[in-house]
């Protein structure tokens, strides 16, 4: 897409047709989304060459992590409403106070953030971490902190790109990440023969590579997304409340649903240590087409979020349905290349330098076959999550998430270990049956406040006629 002025792309997200809009802004965010996937997947392959105890102590600090990154996604994802509901409706001078102010509160956080990491081995211990794994990440999980903090820089810079349409630029700099980080893992693993602790290394010197290309451009002062000191230490009074009003609801939704995939990984560890491993490598599998299709979905909040700002609610509702439509076709296509490539693809996990262990491949095979279908339960559920969470409905996408976790995936593997021996069986169904389970009554709620907004404006449209 022809790169567009801030003005400029307002009025396209406004005018233009929803299908190719999202088509054209989610085609860079679905590519961009699939790195993201193929970055977590990297160091699971990289880890899997160490063996499976390390491959598993990755997946369970990598989701004792999101916990943290959760919060800072949260915060910024919420954030993001509010400023595009300001963007939407042209009011440059608000939305400049409020992305400054999201800058304050993520600076706060890192420094939190930063105070836990002498007191990593005591965190783990207290949640419960296997022992083995507490010995072989320690270090791993202390420097994921680091990157943590570093890659706020990059989540504001990617959602502020996003907002004003750049999409394309958000490919190009996270397929340079990828390549960076590939080359640095590869180096430590494969040529010096080093532990996880060097590929959260690498993770961090990514992460801070990338860090320094944003701040430039965060802080080009033509933009109405500038960071300005002033603002960040004199913030407008009330906007740091109404951010973290709004935010609060995402960060808890998101460390919720982390802290529930810690408690999953728990429940798996009753089949054996190897099993988390197990589970996290199929995720992130089954993972690259879900982030793919999240991508398409993803471009439409912040579409929604403007047309909402600028009182076009009925245009809001056709983004969702247009959302609903090229992610469940970007869905069929993402599945299609997995199934197809699941038979060369899952071996590689299952191969490490004391060589092919064909019983941890037919382990990650099982629970596969049924986690792959939940892209299809994502696709529908996740088009009406972006659609309600651009309208600014974060209290009820934080009551879905936690039916996804609480209802429908934990009692859920709790029933099924009672049913089913084999633990890989009942982790995939449980997969399963959580992702699209969930996208029943999100559905429904979507729409019941769709057919809400099209009779506001209606009203709206017959009051302003009568006046």
């Amino acid at each position: 897409m022809k790169r567009l002025s801030e003005a400029q792309f307002r009025e396209k997200s406004l005018s233009a047709n929803p299908y190719l809009l999202i088509i054209q802004i989610g085609i860079p965010l679905a590519v961009f989304a699939l790195f993201a996937s193929l970055f977590s997947l990297l160091d699971t392959v990289m880890a899997s060459h160490l063996g499976t105890i390390e491959v598993s102590t990755v997946a369970y600090m990598n989701q004792i992590r999101m916990i943290l990154n959760s919060i800072g996604t949260g915060l910024g994802t919420g954030s993001m409403i509010l400023i595009n509901r300001a963007y939407g409706a042209g009011d440059m001078k608000r939305t400049n106070e409020l992305t400054n102010t999201l800058i304050r509160l993520l600076l706060i956080l890192s420094a939190v953030f930063l105070i836990m990491i002498p007191f990593v081995p005591w965190i783990l211990r207290a949640i419960r971490t296997p022992e083995e794994f507490i010995e072989e990440g320690t270090a791993y999980f202390r420097l994921l902190i680091l990157a943590t903090v570093v890659n706020f820089v990059n989540l504001v810079y990617i959602n502020v790109e996003k907002s004003r349409g750049r999409t394309g630029i958000i490919l190009l700099v996270n397929m340079a990440m990828m390549v960076l980080k590939l080359v640095l893992t590869a180096i430590f693993i494969y040529v010096l023969d080093k532990g996880i602790a060097y590929i959260a290394l690498a993770t961090f010197i990514t992460y801070a590579a990338c860090a320094i290309y944003a701040l430039p451009h965060l802080f080009n002062r033509k933009s109405i997304f500038c960071i300005r000191p002033s603002l960040i230490f004199n913030p407008t009074a009330g906007y740091s409340r109404s951010l973290l009003g709004i935010s609060y609801p995402v960060a808890v939704e998101d460390s919720a649903f982390s802290l529930g995939k810690v408690i999953v990984n728990s429940l798996a560890s009753s089949y054996g240590a190897e099993m988390i491993g197990a589970l996290g490598i199929s995720n992130n599998v089954s993972g690259l087409a879900a982030s793919f299709e999240n991508g398409f979905s993803d471009a439409s909040s912040s579409i929604i979020s403007q047309n909402y700002g600028a009182g076009k609610y009925k245009r809001a509702v056709k983004v969702y349905i247009a959302n609903i439509a090229v992610t469940f076709l970007a869905c069929f296509f993402a599945l299609s290349i997995l199934y197809a490539s699941s038979s060369y693809l899952i071996p590689v996990f299952a191969t490490s330098r004391s060589g092919f262990n064909p019983e941890f491949r037919e382990i990650i095979q099982r629970i596969f076959v049924y986690d792959s279908v939940s892209c299809l339960g994502i696709a529908i559920g996740g088009a009406g999550m972006d659609f309600l969470l651009g309208l600014g409905k974060t209290r009820i996408t934080l009551l879905m998430n936690f039916l996804k976790i609480f209802v429908f995936r934990i009692p859920v593997l709790l029933i099924l270990q009672l049913l089913i021996a084999d633990g890989a069986t009942a982790l995939g169904v449980m997969m399963m049956i959580s992702n699209c389970g969930t996208a029943i009554p999100i559905t429904i709620i979507s729409i019941y406040t769709a057919r809400k907004l099209c009779r506001a404006e209606e009203r709206k449209m017959t009051g302003n006629q009568g006046a």
